[in-house]
């Protein structure tokens, strides 16, 4: 079997495990990452990542089962495809971007041809300033230009999260470098956001109910679930006394981000394999992510602490918790943070203790008064002799009644 039908085989099975339609198993490495194969093979063609032709890939696997006959098919669609990419009339960026927005195609399909990532500045500037705003092409193709030249894309994305960004030297830099839409990059991107914290899940309190929250650690996750227009979703288990238990956990994608940037590279890698599955989402049906098939293990997710609750229904007139092993997350805490959270409480715990005593106290002196010992005396037995505990100790008695 030659080196392409090996390959093809590869993906078949590598993509099969990522689908969920086989059981995984060890003969593939699972840190292989699907995207890159598709990009191997499609590139041994001579063609780019365009979804045309991720296409042919995609309607391989779902054929079973594989064999000679389906590989030397799909080759020879390869080819075919190939041959006419090939030997198409040579396009100018200008005119395949101008095809591009009348035949209303994808920038992630277009970008590839142009050879330029799926950033999501490049995106932003073909989907929004070209589609949308008429945008000359040449200034849009100038601005991809001098982002490849200088390969910017990694410090636009940083500076696209900082607050006061404007102020910030990697702003000065892009500057220094001629790119001309950072600005107008940025304030879409936060419109966006503004637009999508809109659409966010009502809040208990929204919904009119008071959650019962709890603290969790220790999570073994499994399987990460996600697409573009839903929240994302962990699924895994939990240890509960001697055994474990499976749990679900929905949150937003800003949180997910958060809890995989605190699991070290493995964090990382998913963060940048999940990236990447959104810029080749597919259609009408979730993304799915084997970890221990794609990565070798599951993530552990021992370094932080999610607080979260479970949703609740209306039963009659009363709210109820859902029985299913289903939770949102409210707030994600470092182990520091944690473990101060945890101090802070119980030091109000023993503060409290402290001022129910001191409460306690005036209700005693009280009942030695009725017995007719002196004002004095009471206070000295009760422990109030000093006046401004004995104040508190009044009004912490009075609060009580």
């Amino acid at each position: 079997m030659d080196q392409l039908k090996l390959k093809l085989q590869e993906y078949y099975q590598r993509y099969q495990q990522l689908d969920r339609k086989v059981k995984p198993g060890n003969e593939v490495d699972g840190n292989d990452d699907v995207l890159d194969m598709e990009n191997d093979i499609l590139s041994q063609f001579g063609l780019p990542t365009s979804r045309r032709f991720v296409q042919i890939l995609h309607d391989f696997v779902q054929h079973r089962p594989v064999n000679d006959q389906l590989l030397d098919y799909v080759s020879r669609k390869l080819r075919s495809a190939a041959r006419k990419y090939l030997l198409a009339p040579v396009m100018s960026d200008i005119d395949l971007l101008q095809g591009a927005r009348e035949q209303k195609r994808s920038p992630y399909d277009v970008l590839p041809e142009l050879g330029y990532p799926a950033h999501e500045y490049a995106i932003f500037l073909i989907g929004e300033l070209y589609y949308r705003r008429n945008i000359p092409a040449t200034e849009v193709l100038d601005e991809l230009k001098q982002m490849q030249h200088h390969d910017s894309w990694n410090d636009l994305g940083l500076l696209s999260k900082m607050n006061n960004y404007t102020s910030n030297e990697l702003y000065t830099k892009l500057k220094k470098q001629g790119l001309r839409f950072v600005d107008d990059y940025i304030q879409n991107s936060r419109r966006q956001e503004t637009s999508r914290l809109v659409n966010k899940r009502p809040t208990p309190s929204e919904e009119g109910y008071k959650p019962n929250y709890r603290t969790i650690t220790k999570i073994q996750v499994e399987d990460i679930i996600f697409d573009e227009n839903t929240s994302p979703s962990l699924f895994g288990k939990i240890k509960s006394g001697r055994s474990y238990s499976r749990i679900t956990i929905s949150l937003e994608y800003s949180e997910l981000n958060q809890i995989l940037m605190s699991c070290d590279d493995l964090g990382v890698e998913i963060s940048n394999h999940i990236k990447k599955r959104l810029a080749n989402p597919t259609p009408d049906k979730p993304m799915v992510i084997d970890l221990k098939a794609e990565f070798g293990d599951v993530l552990k997710l021992d370094n932080c602490y999610l607080e979260v609750y479970k949703p609740q229904h209306r039963e009659g007139n009363k709210w109820v918790e859902d029985k299913d092993n289903f939770y949102f997350v409210d707030k994600i805490l470092t182990k520091k943070e944690f473990e101060k959270r945890a101090k802070e409480e119980e030091v109000k715990h023993k503060i409290q203790e402290c001022l129910e005593l001191i409460g306690g106290s005036y209700v005693y002196y009280q009942r030695l008064r009725r017995l007719g010992i002196t004002d004095e005396e009471a206070k000295l037995r009760a422990g109030l002799s000093d006046e401004l505990l004995f104040k508190l100790s009044y009004f912490l008695n009075k609060v009580k009644e």
